[in-house]
């Protein structure tokens, strides 16, 4: 292995690391140990450092001691995993101590645990080692949302081919979730907006006039609704075979009930938001007003937890401020709709206030290219439409 060459203390791309202890004695150890080598953050406790973690920016590698009052050390990083997923984690521990850190390191809360006291000639290699981790976690999430990106893009294309319907109700559904997400600061919110896009994916195998149906508010009878409901476990199995994609899997197959509660966090959240947004989606859809829909979010029954609800509260769906006539072929992304669109029978396609996504607009397309709807369409522009 090659040496590590010691860092520019004066280098602002240092390395930057949390170190969590009660002990001030030890903390101030480990800043001189690791000064000039890692950009140094400490914190006195657990609940000190969760608070460090949410406000500043991504630590490399955090850093805690088993034995702290109030909240030890395995519990600190597993809640760390929740907020900062790609942040490596190591725990200090003394000797008694190893039984402890063993389940931690079984149960997928931390990286690596060091005995205490830690000579600086195995903390500050491990400590390197730990940064290259997060690295590789970094490059590996960018490409993941990059060219996973471009599956997603495929797969609703897709949908907006086989059931442009379905794939309407999934436009909305991911404007809803992409808004919530950032409310909610969620630090893997791609998994919840890729779930939004293909959450429909799965009506690709239910028949063409049920989806249209259910989607305009009509009553189905058993049989049928049995059929739509079956969607979710079909799209389960079509994105379970495609690497890096589990998690988005699973947040789709359970978008109609609670994730197993042993399930990712990031599964747990990410189903409720997708069944919280789902239903405010099929409220507006039925005609009813934000207020209502948002009020039937609130009333779901298992209920999703107060944090999704109100972030939901904060979703707007109608943001331009310059109306015009626009034939299909001449639509953008980010443009919202300024009047229901409906079909020559009356059935309602996209309501007013939704934003206009591409695979909005491409469903638009294949519903003109059959004759179901008629143009011009009355939407909004934005001053600066997102693409």
């Amino acid at each position: 292995m090659d040496a590590v060459l010691p860092t520019d203390p004066d280098d602002e791309d240092l390395p930057r690391i949390l170190c969590v202890d009660d002990e001030p004695n030890l903390l101030a150890g480990l800043e001189r140990t690791l000064f000039g080598e890692f950009d140094v953050t400490t914190a006195p406790g657990g609940a000190q450092g969760l608070a460090i973690v949410e406000e500043e920016p991504p630590f490399a590698v955090i850093v805690s001691d088993m034995r702290m009052p109030g909240m030890d050390g395995a519990e600190f990083l597993a809640r760390v995993r929740e907020r900062s997923p790609n942040s490596t984690r190591i725990l200090l521990t003394g000797q008694a101590d190893t039984e402890s850190a063993i389940a931690a390191i079984n149960h997928g809360a931390i990286f690596r645990y060091l005995c205490k006291p830690c000579p600086s000639d195995v903390l500050i290699p491990t400590l390197h080692e730990a940064v290259e981790r997060h690295r590789s976690a970094v490059i590996e999430q960018d490409m993941m949302e990059t060219t996973l990106a471009g599956v997603v893009d495929s797969m609703t294309q897709v949908l907006s081919l086989i059931a442009p319907w379905a794939s309407m109700r999934a436009a909305t559904i991911q404007t809803c979730v992409k808004q919530a997400a950032r409310t909610l600061d969620w630090p893997n919110a791609w998994i919840g907006n890729m779930a939004a896009a293909l959450s429909h994916i799965g009506c690709v195998s239910v028949p063409s006039d049920i989806v249209q149906r259910e989607m305009a508010g009509r009553p189905l009878d058993q049989e049928e609704r049995d059929i739509l409901d079956s969607h979710p476990e079909t799209a389960f199995k079509l994105l379970q075979a495609i690497p890096r994609l589990d998690s988005v899997a699973q947040v789709v197959r359970y978008q109609h009930r609670p994730a197993p509660e042993d399930a990712d966090p990031d599964v747990v959240l990410g189903a409720e938001l997708l069944r919280a947004a789902g239903t405010l989606a099929r409220e507006l859809a039925n005609q009813q007003p934000m207020s209502r829909a948002q009020e039937a979010v609130a009333k779901l029954d298992p209920p999703v937890r107060y944090a999704v609800s109100q972030a939901l509260r904060t979703v707007k769906l109608h943001s331009g401020n310059s109306t015009r006539s626009a034939r299909v072929s001449d639509l953008l992304p980010g443009w919202v709709v300024a009047e229901d669109i409906k079909t020559r029978q009356g059935g309602l396609v996209l309501g007013e206030g939704r934003e206009l996504t591409v695979t909005a607009i491409m469903a638009l397309r294949n519903l003109l290219a059959t004759d179901a709807i008629e143009e011009p369409l009355l939407v909004a522009c934005p001053q600066t439409a997102k693409q």
